[in-house]
């Protein structure tokens, strides 16, 4: 593996680890219950148009903790799942997706079976399935989480 793409796998599951810390809380006896981000989506969606993937990345971390208050970026996230260049980015695209939650997240389903099939990067695709298993496990390609299992 090369240098420079280890140092960037490494950042970002730095990052991410971070963001699941703070999302999940760091212990107790009790599973803290995710709270939503007062976010500035519309500002967050200029971000988005960015020629910078670093900007445009930061951008869907935000949206990500902004949950179902990311909502009316929805269709710029769908296009960042779809179109964008850098992987990194379309992964966290799935994951935003997840985090929105069942109900507004909805709409994104027709676009993320899209996604799923012309898809050629092993991790987007996992956050795809699991975005698209945690908006609708019934319909999602694991079966709900319960594989080939009847």
């Amino acid at each position: 593996m090369h240098t420079k793409t280890f140092k960037t796998l490494c950042s970002f599951i730095g990052t991410m680890t971070v963001i699941a810390a703070l999302l999940t809380g760091c212990g107790g006896d009790s599973a803290p219950t995710a709270v939503a981000k007062d976010i500035d989506a519309i500002a967050l969606m200029e971000k988005l148009m960015s020629d910078d993937s670093k900007e445009r990345f930061d951008a869907l971390i935000e949206l990500g903790e902004g949950r179902e208050n990311a909502a009316p970026a929805i269709d710029m996230i769908l296009e960042v799942l779809t179109d964008d260049k850098d992987a990194k980015n379309r992964e966290m695209a799935a994951y935003v997706l997840m985090q929105m939650g069942p109900k507004a997240a909805k709409p994104a389903l027709p676009t993320l079976k899209e996604a799923l099939e012309k898809e050629k990067n092993g991790n987007v695709q996992i956050n795809i399935i699991n975005a698209w298993n945690a908006i609708d496990p019934d319909s999602a390609p694991n079966g709900g989480g319960r594989g080939n299992q009847p």
